[in-house]
């Protein structure tokens, strides 16, 4: 076999196989024996028809068959014989045999490129954004905790301000005549101060019960006024618990008191501050090699992506008429090249540092996560005796001890911000 190999471009292959006859008579002998006997023409038993009329009436076919059959085995061999690892499914192209010839093809084929990492040991520079949490969060979280634990509780007094009312709203005209087609059934209505049922709504439904019709008006999609009629069904009243101890303990088993839960929600909060930092300065040390290093990304690895992305989608129940895949492509196109260029550099600088996580690490991962959450430890350790799940913490872990490396070489400058600004952000969105 003779094998000539052609680089494209930094990550495709072209191979050139030439196998000569004398390699495939042996091979070409036993494949037209297990040929022959699929065949039956009139005057002949099935399987007994002489090799000299398959060959005179079924010698291309034959040799197509064969070709095709043999390709496989050959172009595998060119792989091993190029110390070459292909990515994807082989393009064969100019394949040419029949019996007596050499066989000839020509496979294109892509290949991880070859990684040229950046300098990152010096000159690396990072901000570590970090914010700290006050009591403004921690009074937010437990108004958050209060309202999941509250409950709704029919009244026949009637709607006033901060109740809640089920109803149906059908759409009318100008003269009161409903729109057909036009009529949300069991709506859940909250009347509050600020949005649509605020105001001159507000007023037109204090007082409704089950049974009354009222009239409101609300805006669509684009700003217009519409008429509605309200057919109340239930009036509710939102019961919302005191925030005392005895509530701490029914949210929080290891609290005790008030300043208890306070403790733990605000530890939880700093927690949750603490992994975004990790996250934006993870984001920061990826970008410089992303930005810095010469790298293209394989047109089948980008393909795969948007196949998982796809399937994600249909998993999550997306109508089929509703995934498009080049605009899947179009639009995520920026970020599935960011995320695969950092894929490669990154596995590569982990096997240039020599890092590693053992499986003992994992499982004190794991140990440590259930410690965070005891009430959960089942439903944790479930999670993660699934080998999917265990595997993707496990390359977690590998991720934050490359960080942590990569911050050990870097400048990084530390800037501790309050908490407020964050909300004060939020609030301008």
């Amino acid at each position: 076999m003779q094998t000539n190999i052609k680089n494209v471009n930094s990550y495709t292959r072209q191979i050139k196989v030439s196998v000569p006859w004398t390699d495939l008579a042996d091979k070409y002998q036993s494949f037209l024996k297990k040929f022959s006997r699929k065949i039956k023409l009139p005057g002949f038993r099935k399987g007994k028809v002489p090799a000299h009329i398959i060959k005179r009436q079924y010698g291309p076919l034959a040799d197509a068959d064969f070709a095709e059959q043999i390709v496989q085995e050959y172009y595998i061999a060119a792989l091993d014989e190029g110390q070459q690892e292909a990515i994807n499914k082989a393009q064969i192209t100019g394949l040419h045999f029949h019996e007596g010839s050499d066989l000839h093809f020509e496979a294109t084929f892509e290949v991880e490129p070859e990684i040229k990492l950046p300098t990152y040991k010096r000159g690396l520079k990072v901000q570590n954004i970090t914010f700290n949490h006050d009591s403004v969060d921690i009074d937010l979280a437990l108004k958050e905790l209060q309202q999941h634990k509250s409950q709704l509780r029919t009244v026949e007094s009637g709607a006033e301000e901060g109740y809640y009312m089920l109803a149906d709203l059908q759409e009318v005209d100008l003269g009161g005549l409903p729109i057909i087609g036009s009529k949300m059934e069991n709506q859940y209505l909250h009347l509050t101060a600020e949005g649509p049922f605020a105001g001159d709504n507000m007023t037109r439904l204090q007082g409704a019960q089950p049974g009354d019709v009222r009239r409101v008006t609300l805006p669509d999609p684009d700003g217009q006024e519409k008429q509605y009629e309200v057919t109340v069904t239930q009036v509710s009243e939102q019961i919302v618990p005191e925030l005392d101890d005895e509530f701490a303990k029914s949210v929080e088993p290891q609290a005790t008191s008030m300043q208890d839960l306070r403790e733990i929600v605000g530890r939880r909060i700093q927690a949750s501050f603490d992994r975004e930092s990790a996250k934006r300065i993870s984001r920061e040390l990826a970008d410089h090699f992303v930005r810095n290093a010469k790298l293209e990304v394989p047109t089948s690895m980008v393909d795969t992506y948007i196949d998982n992305l796809i399937h994600d989608l249909r998993q999550q129940g997306y109508p089929e008429a509703s995934i498009d895949r080049e605009q899947i492509a179009a639009e995520q196109q920026a970020s599935i090249v960011w995320n695969l260029k950092w894929f490669l550099l990154k596995r590569q600088v982990i096997t240039e540092e020599g890092l590693e996580v053992e499986e003992s690490q994992v499982d004190e991962r794991i140990t440590a996560l259930v410690a965070d959450d005891p009430p959960q430890e089942k439903q944790i350790r479930n999670f993660y005796k699934r080998p999917e799940n265990r595997r993707n913490l496990k390359e977690d872990m590998l991720t934050e001890a490359l960080v942590e490396r990569l911050k050990g070489y870097a400048k990084v400058k530390e800037i501790n911000k309050p908490s407020s600004e964050l909300r004060k952000a939020s609030q301008t969105q």
